[in-house]
C-alpha cells in the first residue's frame, strides 16, 4: 500500500482558526457560551485531523482470482474484499480497481469508465470496526493476450467530511488469455493426415533423454556426444548411443505481417485468424505427443532474442507455445519470407514446417521453395483474404479462412 497526502487540510485550518477567534471573542466580551460554541468547534476539528490519521491504517485490500490463465471468451470470477482491523469505525470509505477493457463484466456492478481502455470497478460503503465485505464479479475475456487488473485507490476520511486520505494499492492481477482451439476437423483440414503424407508420419530421431550406451568415434559424429568418462576407460574416443524417437517435429511458423509493407496499418481479423489456427495445429500436436516449436517475425519484447520457442514435447512445452501465442502483438519486425531466409538454417533438417499466414507475396512463395528444397516438408495453412498463390513441389495447402469465419460467427451468436 502506497499512502498519499490528505486532501482537504486548508478548510481544515480555516475551521481551526474560526473557532478560535470565536474562543478568543468570548473571552473579551465574558460569554461563557461563545467560549463552549469556540470550544465544541475546536474539539470537533480535533476529532475530524485525528480521525482522518487513522482511517485507512489497518485497512487491507485484497483482489482474488481463482484462474489467471484462461482461453478467449471464458468468463473468470474476481472477488474484492475490504477490510478494516482496527476499533475505530469508517462512516464511509471509497474503492476503485481498474479493469481492461477487454474484459467485459457479466455479473456485478460496474460504472462509467473515466480513463480510456479502462473499466472502473467503485464501492463506496462504510465499515464497522473488525468488519470485511466482500464483492463478487464474473467477467468475459474478450480478447487474447496478457492483461493486468489494477491498481486499486482507496479513500476515507473524518465523519464530518472536512479530510480525506488517499491510499493506492499498486499491486496488479496478471491473467493470461490463450487463443481459441478448434478440432482441425472443424477448420476442414484432412482428419487422416492434416499434416501431410510425411513418409507414413514418422521420422526418425535420437532422444537425449533415453541413453542407451556408447560405441567408438565415427568421422562426423558430434562432439557433444562423445562420452569422456568412458573415452578414459577404453583409451579411443567413445559417443554415447541414444534410442530412437518416433515422435516428429512440427515447426510453427505464424507470420505476422497481414499486408505489405509489413509496418504498415495491420488487418486485426486476419492476425486473430493466424493466431487461432497455429493454437489449433499446436493443440493437434501435443495431442499426439510430437515435438513443437514456434517461430514467429513478432517485434520480440527482449530486443536480443527472437521470438521463438524451442522445440520440445509436453504439456508443459504446449502451455509454453500457447503462452506465446496469447502474446503476440501486430508488430512485425520484418516481413516473414526475409525472417526465414535469414533463420532456416537454425531449424532441425526433416522437420514439418507449418506456416500460418494471411499474406503471401511472391517473394514467400520462393522462400517456401527453397526450404522444401532444403528437404524440410512444407505444410501452408492460409487464412488470407485473396486466394492463396500456387506453391510448387509437395507443399500442402489448407485454406480454412471461411471455416474459421463461420466459427467465429457462431462464437459471437452464441455470446449474444
Amino acid at each position: 500500500m502506497r499512502r498519499t497526502v490528505h486532501t482537504g487540510v486548508v478548510w481544515h485550518d480555516f475551521w481551526i482558526g474560526f473557532f478560535a477567534v470565536v474562543i478568543a471573542v468570548g473571552f473579551f466580551m465574558g460569554q461563557g457560551i461563545v467560549i463552549a460554541f469556540g470550544a465544541m468547534g475546536v474539539v470537533s476539528g480535533a476529532i475530524s485531523l485525528a480521525w482522518n490519521r487513522l482511517s485507512l491504517d489497518d485497512v487491507k485490500y485484497e483482489r482474488h482470482l481463482p484462474h489467471r490463465r484462461v482461453f478467449l471468451g471464458e468468463e473468470i470470477e474476481i472477488t474484492i474484499a475490504l477490510m478494516n482491523r482496527k476499533p475505530l469505525p469508517l462512516p464511509w470509505i471509497r474503492v476503485t480497481d481498474e479493469l481492461p477493457d477487454e474484459f467485459r463484466v457479466v455479473a456485478g456492478d460496474v460504472s462509467e469508465n473515466v480513463r480510456p481502455k479502462v473499466t472502473a470497478l467503485r464501492h463506496q460503503t462504510s465499515l464497522a470496526w473488525y468488519e470485511r465485505i466482500r464483492w463478487r464479479y464474473r467477467v468475459r475475456c474478450e480478447e487474447r493476450g496478457l492483461f493486468a487488473i489494477g491498481p486499486a485507490s482507496i479513500q476515507s476520511g473524518d465523519p464530518f467530511g472536512f479530510l480525506r486520505s488517499r491510499m493506492s494499492n499498486d499491486t496488479l492481477s496478471h491473467v493470461l488469455v490463450y487463443p481459441r482451439i478448434h478440432p482441425l476437423e472443424d477448420l476442414g483440414m484432412t482428419a487422416h493426415r492434416p499434416l501431410g503424407d510425411v513418409k507414413g508420419q514418422i521420422q526418425i530421431f535420437t532422444d537425449p533423454s533415453r541413453p542407451m550406451g556408447v560405441r567408438d568415434y565415427r568421422a562426423g559424429d558430434p562432439m557433444k556426444t562423445i562420452d569422456w568418462k568412458s573415452t578414459a576407460r577404453a583409451q579411443s574416443l567413445q559417443v554415447r548411443r541414444y534410442e530412437p524417437s518416433t515422435s516428429f517435429l512440427a515447426l510453427l511458423v505464424v507470420a505476422v505481417d497481414t499486408t505489405a509493407p509489413h509496418w504498415a496499418p495491420y488487418a486485426r481479423e486476419n492476425l486473430e485468424r493466424v493466431v487461432t489456427a497455429a493454437a489449433s495445429v499446436a493443440s493437434y500436436c501435443a495431442e499426439r505427443q510430437h515435438s513443437i516449436g514456434l517461430f514467429s517475425n513478432d517485434m520480440p519484447t527482449r530486443t536480443d532474442r527472437m521470438m521463438t520457442v524451442s522445440p520440445g514435447h509436453g504439456r508443459e512445452q504446449f502451455a509454453e507455445v500457447l503462452a506465446a501465442l496469447a502474446g503476440i502483438r501486430a508488430y512485425a519486425i520484418r516481413p516473414m519470407h526475409e525472417h526465414l531466409a535469414q533463420n532456416y538454417r537454425r531449424f532441425p533438417y526433416g522437420s514439418t514446417l507449418m506456416i500460418v499466414t494471411a499474406f503471401m507475396p511472391p517473394e514467400f512463395v520462393r522462400v517456401i521453395g527453397d526450404l522444401e528444397r532444403h528437404g524440410h516438408k512444407m505444410v501452408v495453412v492460409y487464412v488470407g483474404e485473396e486466394e492463396c498463390p500456387p506453391l510448387a513441389g509437395d507443399v500442402v495447402v489448407h485454406n480454412v479462412r471461411e471455416r474459421l469465419d463461420n466459427l467465429e460467427a457462431e462464437y459471437a451468436a452464441a455470446a449474444g
